[in-house]
């Protein structure tokens, strides 16, 4: 028991110095900083040369900002609701409906139907394999028999 409570020890001593040494390099040469600044200089360089040729700064505001991770959940309820899939109950939970059980039944068979085509194209693949090996063992086989039987002829 003590030698594998040493062995995490030093496990994490280990992963401590790694990581403190890679923090070290990061502090020492922050390649991410000096890659911004240079191409913060070439946009400014661009933007110098475009104002000079006279092309004029537009900005544009987007118009939408993308969903958030709560309307994005509350957009695929919407849709499940809208589809018939599902209810809202009083409580707020969603309740399956017929429709979306068979739906649901569906998917699952369907599934079900890929899972065991891939476990028989995998089944196939590794037969085809056995297959092969034992050709290969069989020829083995084949070549040294008659190597055997060349050396033998060749001693009488």
């Amino acid at each position: 028991m003590s030698e594998t409570n040493n062995k995490s020890l030093e496990n994490d001593d280990l992963v401590a110095h790694l990581l403190g040494a890679k923090k070290k390099h990061d502090e020492d040469k922050n390649v991410e900083t000096e890659e911004v600044q240079h191409l913060d200089k070439g946009a400014d360089y661009l933007t110098t040369m475009l104002l000079q040729q006279g092309v004029k700064e537009v900005k544009t505001k987007a118009k939408k900002t993308p969903p958030k991770l709560d309307e994005l959940k509350q957009m695929f309820v919407q849709k499940l609701v809208k589809s018939g899939y599902v209810t809202v109950g009083e409580n707020g939970r969603t309740i399956l409906t017929d429709s979306g059980k068979k739906y649901l039944d569906a998917q699952t068979r369907n599934a079900a139907a890929k899972v065991e085509l891939a476990k028989l194209k995998n089944l196939e693949y590794r037969k085809s394999l056995e297959r092969k090996k034992s050709r290969t063992k069989r020829t083995k086989a084949k070549m040294l028999q008659m190597l055997k039987s060349r050396s033998k002829r060749r001693k009488k």
